[in-house]
Parts: structure tokens; sequence; C-alpha cells
């Protein structure tokens, strides 16, 4: 069953933090993130909206792991939302 993550979280450029990251490096990348189908990014308003497609749940997680969710906290504290959830089959028709 295929997965959703969207993330949203302000722009933030690799000056601004210890691990001299952007917002775009913590999103997936479709060619190199195992288990991404697609991933569409959109800025607005100085907030990132990246909306990614896994093949399943396992990819995802992997993606999105303790270690991410620390780097998050660094980057963006509490100013970011990463919402998972299943794509069932009847939402895809």
């Amino acid at each position: 069953m295929r997965f959703l993550a969207i993330l949203e979280c302000p722009v933030i450029f690799s000056g601004e933090n210890t691990y001299s990251m952007t917002s775009i490096d913590m999103c997936p990348s479709v060619g190199v993130t195992r288990g991404l189908v697609s991933r569409h990014v959109k800025v607005l308003d100085a907030t990132i909206i990246a909306v990614c497609i896994w093949e399943d749940e396992r990819f995802s997680q992997a993606y999105f792991d303790a270690d991410w969710y620390e780097k998050a906290g660094v980057l963006w504290g509490d100013r970011y939302r990463l919402r998972l959830e299943p794509i069932e089959e009847s939402q895809v028709a």
C-alpha cells in the first residue's frame, strides 16, 4: 500500500544551523531515496511544502527516523509539521 508524507517547514539556509543544512536537504529526493515514488515541492510565504509518495510505510519510516527528527528539531524547532498516512486504494481511483 502506498504511503503519503506531507512536510511543512520554514525555509532555513545552511548558515543558520549547526548541521549546515538547508530545509530542502531534509526532504527525500526521487532517484536517490529508496522507496520514494514521487516528490512535489512548493514554497509559499517562506514555507516549504513537500508532498512525498512512498512505495509503502516502511520506506517512509526508514527515512523519517530518529536522526531525522533530531535534525528537524535543531533546524525548525516546533515550526514544522509532518503528516504520515497510508493512501487507501479507494482514494487513488
